[in-house]
């Protein structure tokens, strides 16, 4: 048994995390402020009038956009794309005339790992999850297309994409481990607004890898464990075909997701289809539920790991102080409610 944890009246009271030894408290949080930390999200800007310089504002957005249509020449050379015709449902299609395609694929042009560690090879990708830069709905320069608003078929598309990419990616004989990650707002680090996320392969195990890998040769079962204490809490959001999704307690923020195949120990891209929809649909359901706050995900696999998506909410500030976390002790309340939201309840 490799989790340590304590739980009184029936309700967590702290857990270690058995990858990287951080202490998550379980604390009522509730009456704390944080009104200056997250000012600017409280602010209703999607409420306001459309004006002449909104729209002024946005127009000048997609213009020196690298990744919106018409604009493929700021881009490394493409590798893949995604044509209308293979997403029947996309929901750009009433808003967006004459589209070319719905998914670009190509290298990062300032690749996160040097090519001389792969084989003088650039071994980083982004894909561009679609062509629409701002909702449709959009009133304000603001208002971002973000993954969640995607629908549930197109997001499996883009995982699909994915997959495809990691294949290519581990062609190389360079490349030792490939991860999957998106970063949605400014605060999660994207540099960029257009929506879109990265492929990254690296010359061996990246640093999370090595601790889930280290922590499972100390205990093969942590992550049976790990689910088998979630559900306990009552923190599971939704269990099919060999996959669970839920409320983290040990994430690397205050609010955590996670979507695990305990049993699966291959890659994206080895997936049956139908099991990859699963998994898809269950990453896009918490990101439906989570809407354009802040947030990360990535997807870690190979290397003898269970395949899984963790999936961070950067909307909370982060309070990690000398290796503890705050997070709040109604977890189970805000799992029930992501489960209802989602129509798992």
């Amino acid at each position: 048994m490799s989790l340590d944890y304590e739980i009184r009246n029936n309700s967590l009271l702290w857990i270690k995390n058995p990858f990287t030894g951080v202490i998550s408290y379980a604390l009522d949080l509730r009456a704390k402020s944080f009104t200056y930390t997250l000012k600017k999200h409280f602010e209703r800007k999607t409420e306001r009038e459309v004006s002449e310089l909104d729209a002024q504002l946005r127009q000048q957005a997609i213009e020196e956009c690298p990744f919106c249509p018409g604009h493929e020449d700021r881009s490394p050379e493409e590798i893949m794309r995604v044509l209308p015709v293979e997403i029947p449902h996309w929901r750009g299609a009433g808003s967006t005339p004459n589209p070319k395609w719905v998914i670009r694929v190509f290298n990062n042009l300032f690749p996160r790992i040097p090519s001389e560690l792969t084989g003088n090879k650039n071994e980083s990708y982004l894909i561009v999850e679609d062509p629409r830069h701002f909702l449709d709905e959009a009133r304000h320069p603001d208002d971002l297309l973000y993954s969640g608003a995607l629908g549930e078929e197109h997001f499996f598309v883009v995982l699909r994409t994915a997959a495809h990419v990691i294949e290519r990616a581990l062609e190389n004989p360079a490349i030792g481990s490939v991860v999957v990650r998106k970063n949605q707002g400014p605060e999660s680090g994207a540099s960029q607004p257009h929506i879109h996320q990265q492929v990254i392969g690296s010359p061996g195990l990246l640093p999370a890898l090595e601790a889930e890998v280290r922590a499972q040769k100390h205990d093969p079962h942590v992550w049976e464990e790990i689910v088998e204490l979630v559900d306990r809490l009552g923190l599971v959001i939704e269990r099919r075909e060999g996959l669970v999704s839920y409320l983290s307690p040990i994430g690397a923020f205050p609010q955590s997701y996670e979507v695990v195949m305990p049993k699966f120990y291959g890659l994206l891209s080895q997936l049956s289809p139908e099991l990859m929809r699963h998994f898809a649909l269950a990453v896009y359901r918490i990101l439906a539920f989570l809407g354009p706050i802040p947030l990360d995900y990535e997807i870690h696999q190979g290397a003898g790991l269970p395949l899984h998506a963790h999936i961070n909410v950067r909307l909370f500030p982060y309070s990690n102080v000398a290796g503890t976390l705050n997070i709040p002790h109604h977890i189970g309340e805000i799992a029930a409610r992501v489960r209802r939201k989602v129509g798992l309840e």
